[in-house]
């Protein structure tokens, strides 16, 4: 099925999503379906890291149909890169907040740790960013870099750019994608007598969803003792041993060009620097030939090739897509689920947008519940943001960015901030909570604190002619001056933060109303007041998630 073909079959399918059942309609195992508003939020979030705009969200609540052109209009939002960049990094763990030592002459260290725990993610947003094949992670004939990145690696990096660039290493290294990264191998490194099998599993797990450390395997007390005595010995001729060992070695042979014999020694390098001399470095330990599954390799560009071609590598693609949008950890059970999605994938040469347009247009995505108990359970209704969506979220509706020294708090890693808000930071969490914590609440209400000063200070300045949240109040009113307008701009600040409109007899107006009057009487200050109430606004649960 060539690319025109797939995208009009997708339009046509999803175009009868509006008719998934109400919950009043729905029977036994019917989906009952997010409102239109709750869908555009969620499609959105997702796609974009942030809210619709208001005039979106009542376009979509008048026409539910147009849900399908707001999923294609939003694929092609710049915003869309690094959304797919975050869900990659789940897989790939790469932003694991090191430097690994590196230094770049005329940059901070912040800097240089941005960039040494980006070269994968800048390829991958590159691979979004011009619709190429996702097959290019591991066969692009270039690495990315920026001028920090440039300088700490000594790349060939275009003269004048400034951003993420195509670059090339300049130590004669052939070149695969992030096989050949030296930023990757930093990230993994390998203990002498490990031999790369750890990067070899590293490779498997991060491209093939295959981690040899969780397959089940029994030894017996005489292969114990074996590998005890003489280790190599034991994994070349115990049948347990090469249950795993027989492929795991044979992928662990293409990287001793990055391998290390003296992680001490300050000549190392590390493995910063390749060296083509050491390639044949297997032959001295693990005595395995390169090669993939059976299939002899001469270099790691073959090894990218028959990467690219492997139904895992695919199949691994579409899982770790459909696992960061729909917050669901595959099982065997969704299988069948994602078979279509896996079809679409392949049916459009591994780009990624067809992939994902087939994802947030299948009724599960779009689902706030099921009636079926065994797919209930397993299904996210109600999705949690992710720290980066947050920040985004927070600095949409009211302008206000957390940091601290030029870091943003919510996303930096040495900040630690991000884990306590149920993300990863690469190395020691490896897997989000999807379900707020006390961590999340904590985080949340002081970034609450923080963002409502911020607004109350930007919108009541005294040179302000033009306040962005606080346009239907004076800093000299009161309730008792301007009900109408303490009504209305409570209300409007719910619609800017979560999305949602309150209800006419909503009960905040009355209740925040109360509070302002509480706050003023104690602090005898409108400004606090309303800081008050918009951070009672802001800590809402529609704020975390959606």
């Amino acid at each position: 099925m060539n690319k025109a073909r797939a995208w009009t079959l997708l339009a046509v399918m999803s175009a009868t999503l509006v008719s998934c059942k109400t919950e009043e309609e729905a029977k036994q195992g019917d989906f009952v379906q997010l409102s239109p508003r709750e869908s555009l939020i969620r499609l959105s979030v997702d796609l974009r890291g942030v809210h619709p705009s208001e005039a979106e969200l009542e376009a979509i609540a008048a026409t539910p149909e147009l849900y399908t052109a707001f999923v294609d209009r939003y694929l092609d939002d710049p915003g869309l890169a690094d959304t797919v960049a975050d869900l990659m990094n789940q897989r790939l763990l790469t932003r694991a907040g090191d430097t690994y030592g590196l230094m770049a002459e005329g940059y901070d260290t912040e800097a240089v740790r941005e960039a040494v725990n980006n070269e994968q993610l800048a390829l991958v947003r590159r691979i979004v960013e011009h619709d190429l094949p996702y097959s290019e992670i591991v066969t692009a004939d270039y690495t990315m870099a920026n001028p920090v990145l440039a300088k700490a690696l000594d790349l060939d990096y275009p003269t004048g750019a400034r951003g993420w660039e195509k670059a090339h290493y300049t130590d004669g290294r052939q070149h695969a994608g992030i096989l050949t990264m030296s930023t990757t191998w930093l990230r993994y490194p390998s203990a002498g007598g490990n031999a790369n099998r750890s990067r070899a599993n590293a490779l498997s797990k991060m491209l093939l969803c295959d981690d040899y450390l969780a397959r089940p395997i029994v030894l017996n007390r005489a292969a114990v003792d074996q590998l005890t005595v003489d280790p190599e010995t034991a994994i070349s001729t115990n049948a347990s041993c090469q249950s795993c060992h027989s492929t795991l070695d044979p992928l662990a042979s293409h990287f001793f060009g990055f391998f290390v014999y003296d992680d001490d020694d300050p000549t190392e390098g590390g493995a910063a620097v390749y060296r083509p001399e050491r390639e044949e470095g297997w032959r001295y330990y693990s005595g395995k030939t390169p090669g993939y599954y059976g299939v002899p390799t001469a270099n790691i560009v073959e090894l990218g090739a028959l990467i690219a071609e492997d139904q895992r590598f695919k199949d691994c693609a579409v899982q770790t897509v459909w696992e960061g949008l729909t917050q669901r950890s595959m099982v065997d059970e969704d299988w069948s689920e994602m078979a279509d999605h896996m079809a679409v994938f392949e049916d459009n040469d591994l780009t990624l947008k067809p992939l994902i347009r087939s994802i947030v247009t299948s009724e599960e995505y779009l689902a706030k519940y099921v009636l079926d108990e065994a797919l209930s359970e397993r299904m996210a209704g109600v999705k949690t943001v992710s720290p980066a969506q947050l920040s985004n979220i927070v600095h949409q509706s009211t302008g206000f960015r957390w940091e601290f020294g030029g870091r943003d708090l919510l996303t930096n890693q040495s900040s630690g901030v991000p884990v306590l808000l149920g993300g990863i930071d690469g190395a020691t969490v490896q897997h989000r909570n999807y379900k707020p914590s006390v961590g999340t609440v904590f985080v949340q209400k002081r970034l609450a604190y923080a963002a409502a000063w911020h607004v109350v200070d930007r919108d009541f300045a005294e040179d302000n002619a033009e306040p962005e949240l606080l346009k239907w109040v004076l800093v000299t009113d009161t309730p008792d001056t301007n009900a109408q307008g303490f009504d209305e701009q409570i209300r409007q600040l719910y619609l800017a933060v979560t999305g949602i409109p309150l209800a006419a007899d909503a009960p905040e107006p009355a209740a925040l109303t109360t509070l302002w009057r509480q706050l003023h009487s104690v602090e005898g200050s409108s400004k606090k007041a309303w800081a008050g109430v918009i951070s009672a606004v802001l800590r809402d649960p529609a704020v975390i998630t959606y």
